[in-house]
């Protein structure tokens, strides 16, 4: 049996080492994702995490290094050309050299790259998402979302501490006509690629509560169209276009628009100018508002004026009316007072004289007028006696004159007869007893 022969890692590196050098020692230009660039500030050296994908999935991975010169390098070249510096999730072109490091095993040594090939790839993506959101007719989709005539209470997506959501504050807070809006911040990251799941989950959440909200706004400050780039994502481009409130956007250029502001309602340049429109908004409805108030005042004061003179004519006329039906009735009433006082005081001369009348027979038929006269009255027991029959014999009867009385005892009675009835004498023919 043969002996193997073994050779130490070591050796085995260095022979990988001998065979890279001669046969990869070429420099070559290489597509790939910056997965992270692991920039380290202090020392001024990256060392990217680079990746290829297809479909989805991790192809190749390999670790890079950008040393300082060339980083600052290329650093400068894609602010000139994208007008944002190098970050993670990138997809770029770069000139590397292969090396191999016993220790640190295989990498590229980054020495330059092509920002134009990664602002094409930029372009390709989005004319993709643009024709794929058509196809499914959701591209103008939000825009025919009813936004209310007055927007008040809005859902806001944005970084409370971004200067472009501050500013946008500023405006509507410090507004010279005392507009007041109610917002509700939902904070997410609005650059790279964690804006989009962080925007996407946050209308989800705004979701969750529609009656509440008039619409929602995506605000941030400034940023180069690489800092933009997510906002041409399918995935996020789609949220907004089929979000069922209007969403308005105001992400911070002056280039060309992303895909998520041309699918979205309406889409400013700033975060102020989202701010100005609902301040507009607000004029559209109060403005007319105010005019009208002051017509119908005007008209107010028009009919004030012409009920109040309508009203001075009707009191006017009524005080006359008032007037001449209370000196009519006064004199009805002197001329009723005038009947009264002769009728009542006919009535009182009639019942005088009638009185004066009865007063007269009184005392003509006084029984001391008639004793003067020559009669007398009789009583037994008390009683005036008018017929013998009332006489018992033997009764004690007391006879009345004049100038006093006569007691006398009754021997007999006699009945006269005459002819002619006997004249009766009825000495209360008034009915003075009952006056």
């Amino acid at each position: 049996m043969q002996d193997k022969k073994i050779f130490p890692l070591s050796r085995l590196s260095k022979a990988i080492e001998q065979v890279i050098q001669t046969y990869c020692s070429n420099l070559v230009w290489v597509k790939a994702d910056i997965v992270k660039l692991n920039y380290y500030q202090h020392s001024g050296h990256a060392y990217p995490e680079l990746a290829e994908k297809k479909e989805g999935r991790i192809v190749a991975e390999m670790r890079g290094t950008i040393w300082k010169k060339q980083f600052d390098q290329i650093n400068q070249n894609f602010q000139e050309v994208l007008q944002e510096q190098l970050r993670d999730d990138m997809s770029v072109v770069m000139q590397v050299q292969v090396n191999y490091h016993a220790v640190y095993g295989l990498s590229v040594n980054i020495l330059d790259m092509d920002p134009h090939y990664t602002l094409g790839e930029l372009a390709r993506q989005k004319a993709a998402t643009i024709q794929r959101l058509k196809q499914e007719a959701l591209f103008t989709a939000n825009k025919g979302k009813p936004l209310p005539l007055l927007p008040k209470t809005l859902a806001v997506i944005s970084v409370e501490s971004s200067k472009g959501y501050q500013d946008f504050l500023s405006v509507l807070e410090h507004n010279s006509w005392g507009y007041q809006y109610h917002l509700k911040l939902f904070p997410a990251v609005l650059q790279g690629e964690r804006a989009i799941t962080t925007i996407i989950s946050q209308l989800k959440n705004i979701q969750d509560h529609l009656d509440l909200f008039d619409a929602v706004l995506i605000v941030r400050g400034g940023g180069g169209d690489i800092g933009l780039s997510c906002y041409d994502n399918y995935q996020l481009s789609r949220a907004i276009a089929s979000f069922p409130l209007p969403v308005i956007t105001g992400i911070g250029h002056s280039t060309n628009m992303t895909v998520s502001e041309m699918v979205c309602y309406q889409s400013f340049i700033t975060p102020t100018k989202v701010a100005e429109f609902l301040l507009q908004k607000f004029h559209e409805v109060a403005f007319p508002l105010r005019e009208n108030l002051e017509r119908i005042k005007y008209l107010m004061g028009q009919r004030f004026e012409t009920a109040f003179s309508a009203l001075h004519q009707s009191t006017r006329m009524l005080q006359s009316i008032t007037r001449w039906t209370f000196d009519s009735n006064r004199r009805n009433l002197d001329q009723i007072h005038q009947g009264l006082y002769r009728h009542s005081k006919s009535l009182i001369i009639n019942h005088q004289r009638s009185l004066e009348a009865f007063a007269t027979n009184i005392r003509l038929l006084s029984p001391d007028n008639i004793l003067k006269k020559g009669y007398s009255i009789s009583r037994v027991g008390g009683r005036i006696v008018q017929s013998i029959e009332e006489i018992p014999e033997a009764a004690l009867l007391e006879t009345q004159l004049t100038n006093g009385y006569v007691i006398s005892r009754v021997e007999k009675t006699e009945e006269r007869m005459s002819e002619n009835q006997p004249i009766e004498i009825d000495i209360d023919p008034l009915g003075i007893q009952n006056l």
